[in-house]
């Protein structure tokens, strides 16, 4: 499958990989998480017994054409490829996470963009714990979709599909994954089930209201249907709030 259109680079792939010319294309790191990399953030654990070696997603970090290397000196450019499937009775997901914090005391914000597939992203903001929780969003995303991820949520990425999703991240590249409290409650404080429906995590002390949000696709020169790689490409100092978060700027 060529990503060209929707990547924005010269980038095919092949059923769970990506295929590229080493001699256009830098990739920093590729990690693939498996089913026993990410069991202490699930939240069911009917997979038990099961394969533990099955592939759940894959990452590619720091992918970039090798002439615009200058260009990638404080943000990073992934893509995360989800599978298809589910374990036990919840569907493939990455497991839910927040970002470290900047310099400037704000946890780093994040873009995403499906370049093939279908996701859906469960956002949640903690109060003043993360137990309990004062907002959860969740966002069906289509190809050409983009996604701005506030500084103040965590977030999951589902796949409910029978397809895999793949997707474009760029983020500071100083930012990390917490993962640690989700792992604390086994979990998201929903989890997306098979048949369809959203349920709680009763690890959680308090839960509000899923609500359906929307994808943002005009953030600066963020545009749907245009790849994030080429808008940061064209315009470096748009994405500047993204290394020196300013939550004002992520509003959802």
């Amino acid at each position: 499958m060529d990503l060209r259109e929707s990547l924005g680079l010269p980038v095919e792939s092949e059923n769970t990989v990506l295929q590229y010319d080493n001699n256009e294309i830098s990739v920093k790191n590729i990690f693939v998480y498996k089913v026993k990399d990410i069991e202490s953030s699930l939240s069911q654990k009917e997979w038990e017994g099961k394969d533990n070696d099955e592939e759940v997603f894959r990452v590619y970090e720091g992918l970039r054409r090798v002439e615009d290397k200058e260009l990638w000196d404080t943000i990073r450019f992934d893509v995360i490829i989800i599978q298809p499937g589910h374990l036990g009775a919840n569907y493939k997901s990455t497991p839910g996470y927040y970002r470290s914090v900047a310099e400037n005391g704000y946890n780093y914000p994040e873009i995403y963009q499906v370049v093939d597939g279908y996701a859906e992203f469960l956002l949640q903001q903690p109060g003043e714990k993360h137990e309990l929780v004062k907002d959860a969003i969740m966002l069906r995303v289509q190809k050409f979709d983009a996604i701005i991820i506030p500084p103040v949520y965590g977030v999951s990425i589902i796949n409910p599909s029978e397809k895999q999703t793949i997707l474009a991240r760029i983020r500071a590249d100083e930012a990390k994954e917490i993962t640690e409290r989700y792992e604390r409650t086994e979990g998201t404080c929903y989890s997306r089930r098979v048949e369809g429906r959203w349920e709680y995590n009763e690890n959680y002390e308090e839960i509000p209201q899923l609500r359906l949000g929307e994808p943002q696709n005009k953030w600066k020169t963020v545009k749907r249907g245009i790849p994030i790689y080429a808008s940061y490409v064209y315009r470096p100092k748009h994405f500047r709030s993204l290394v020196e978060p300013d939550p004002a700027e992520f509003l959802l």
